[in-house]
């Protein structure tokens, strides 16, 4: 069983009486916050808020209303009862009572939870220097996801900066803001605004909104793979001083996450988007992103991040039609 602590605001008096049972006969009282990505979020008056590994729990009961989501995308509305047998959940809904294995519950939410205590996220810092080229980088990144019952808002930003003694400062920033809207059955749609800003590609800055949609293929407690399709405008701006150019683009993106929190605890996360331009025939962009981290201590990472940005042809004629990078970070969850 593997307990960590994190941060939590409330404004909320203390005062639930929800309990877990371990299979190992062990038991809490206090507060279910949440289950995400095979942790459930637990408070306690002794502890504050800790995460549990949800494998290692055998009975979960609570007052309150909760939202209960399973593997194929159903969603339940209602309170936790006692069950007789082992590793079991049992809603009690307003059409009746609804029994489900622990294993095929991937998230919980009480209803009644307030903003602050639905969002999450992490924040990376990182310095590479290499003595022999003389070349140093840093890198900053945030993400964060804010969910209810039926949306997710998303702020995913990224900065890295090199520099080296031959060639001058190279900059690549980036910021993604999205919203997405929970559909039945593990469908969703959504909208997305991007900014991108990328030296090596000769790009000031890349304005970009879409709207689009996907489906999660498949969702467990160790692993998310969805798969999505839209369209955006996007408008360019380079550094050679050629007038701006807006483009019409097709968008096509792959996500795959996969977790464990047996030791070590580890979190790989990969994106994917192929970019067909529509306005310029044979145009085609991609993005990649993997990045795996590694829990030292409670709530602080270790993280190695791996990204590829490609044109196949650039606005600015000669300028580098691919971009890469490697980087190493220490971040903190919140």
């Amino acid at each position: 069983m593997t307990l960590c602590l994190s941060l939590c605001f409330s404004s909320n008096v203390f005062a639930k009486n929800d309990v877990v049972i371990f299979d190992n006969g062990d038991r809490l009282t206090g507060e279910v916050k949440s289950l995400e990505r095979g942790k459930l979020r637990f408070k306690t008056a002794a502890t504050d808020t800790i995460s549990i590994e949800w494998d290692d729990v055998a009975f979960l009961t609570s007052e309150q209303n909760i939202q209960v989501e399973t593997q194929n995308g159903d969603r339940f509305l209602g309170n936790l009862a006692d069950g007789a047998e082992q590793f079991s959940v049992i809603i009690q809904t307003e059409s009746g009572v609804v029994s489900l294995l622990t294993s095929q519950v991937v998230f919980m939410t009480p209803i009644e939870e307030r903003g602050i205590e639905r969002l999450d996220g992490d924040f990376t810092a990182g310095y590479n220097f290499a003595k022999a080229s003389e070349v140093q980088q840093v890198r900053l990144g945030l993400d964060m996801d804010f969910r209810t019952e039926t949306r997710v808002f998303s702020l995913n930003a990224d900065a890295v900066q090199s520099d080296s003694e031959d060639n001058e400062s190279s900059q690549r920033q980036s910021l993604d803001l999205q919203y997405k809207r929970l559909r039945p059955n593990r469908w969703y749609t959504g909208v997305i605004v991007s900014l991108d800003h990328n030296d090596e590609l000769d790009l000031d800055l890349r304005t970009s909104i879409g709207v689009g949609g996907g489906r999660f293929m498949r969702q467990t407690n160790n692993t998310v793979l969805s798969l999505g399709g839209g369209v955006q405008v996007s408008r360019e701006n380079v550094s050679s001083g050629i007038a701006d150019e807006e483009t019409v683009e097709a968008v096509v993106t792959l996500n795959w996450d996969w977790f464990r929190y047996d030791t070590p605890e580890l979190d790989l996360s990969s994106t994917l988007q192929i970019i067909p331009n529509l306005s310029e025939s044979g145009r085609v962009r991609g993005e990649f992103d993997i990045s795996l981290k590694w829990e030292m201590i409670e709530d602080l990472f270790w993280e190695l991040s791996f990204y590829d940005s490609y044109d196949s042809d650039p606005v600015v004629d000669g300028a580098e039609k691919n971009d890469f990078g490697i980087s190493t970070s220490l971040g903190w969850e919140f």
